[in-house]
């Protein structure tokens, strides 16, 4: 990192997320205005990417609200990845711990029957002449992560 930390900021996904844990939260801007003073119009720019990231202090009370932690809010990151050290996705969910929900972790099994249904969609054609006989594919790859993850 540079002396002046230049090559650190917070992530351009800023608004992205605050709008993702607000709605998983199932709070309207209203409400989250109410638990944290911010204005809901003010949110609202955040969450459309017409405003930055905002001080740490409204970032707190934003976190805080969502009842999730500061640094997840803020993703703060180091400049942009070179693609050659970029993972790939099947990396990340393999050498990851992923929440399935709020008391489970994915398995083994349904990380490697996950992985197979993205790489699946990621290779697809999604031509016309295709179409349906890939989404029957894609049903039967979701049929056995349905099954794997019982």
């Amino acid at each position: 990192m540079s002396k002046n930390g230049d090559d650190r900021t917070v992530s351009n996904n800023f608004g992205a997320t605050l709008k993702f844990w607000r709605e998983k939260k199932g709070l309207s801007l209203q409400e989250l205005f109410e638990r944290t003073g911010v204005s809901n119009g003010y949110i609202s720019r955040l969450e459309r990417g017409e405003r930055k990231a905002p001080s740490v202090p409204i970032s707190a009370k934003l976190a805080d609200a969502l009842g999730i932690p500061l640094s997840l809010l803020l993703d703060i990151s180091t400049s942009d990845t070179p693609i050659d050290e970029a993972p790939l996705v099947a990396e990340l969910i393999l050498y990851n711990d992923c929440k399935r929900d709020a008391d489970n972790l994915f398995s083994k099994d349904e990380k490697e029957s996950f992985i197979q249904i993205i790489e699946f969609i990621l290779e697809m054609s999604w031509d016309e002449d295709n179409r349906i006989k890939q989404l029957f594919d894609l049903s039967e790859l979701i049929d056995d992560f349905k099954e794997v993850s019982k």
